[in-house]
């Protein structure tokens, strides 16, 4: 006697040569493994996707990969998903809607973008400079947004609320 799954092939294959409808059922394969093999499939859809859109290019400097992302615990608040989308309450972003008549930041020293806020504004230097000291431990200041969301993340979310 043979193999189980190895005579289920061949009946199917015999089956299948004779034009016979073929009704055995492929209830053996565990629905995890099912679950596991579609999860992943449409992973990577969703990465080639992301890789080739022209839309979210602030939010791909700190997520450049779906994996990675998945893989994160993040307690999305609106100040980080302003954040890492560049949407939200900065002066350079609403002045693109026509809701505020200039895009410079209060403190006079360009735009208020997130990149601005993050790297340059005078008015958040001691946050600033709380945030820059602790990514100077395992990196260079100023580090990529990458780098701010993936190892540092505890200490950018101090900083950005």
């Amino acid at each position: 006697m043979g193999t189980k799954g190895n005579e289920l092939a061949d009946t199917l294959a015999k089956k299948a040569t004779t034009n016979e409808t073929i009704t055995e059922s492929y209830t053996t394969i565990p629905k995890s493994v099912v679950l596991s093999e579609v999860t992943k499939e449409s992973e990577k859809k969703w990465q080639r996707d992301w890789a080739q859109t022209t839309k979210g290019s602030t939010t791909k400097e700190y997520f450049p990969d779906i994996e990675g992302r998945l893989k994160m615990k993040l307690n999305l608040t609106g100040n980080l998903t302003s954040i890492v989308t560049g949407h939200g309450n900065m002066k350079a972003y609403l002045n693109r809607f026509k809701l505020t008549d200039e895009p410079t930041c209060p403190c006079g020293k360009g735009d208020q973008t997130t990149d601005h806020t993050i790297y340059d504004c005078g008015r958040v230097t001691e946050e600033r400079d709380k945030l820059g000291a602790a990514v100077k431990k395992t990196n260079e200041w100023p580090t990529s947004k990458l780098n701010l969301i993936k190892r540092h993340y505890n200490e950018f979310t101090k900083f950005i609320n």
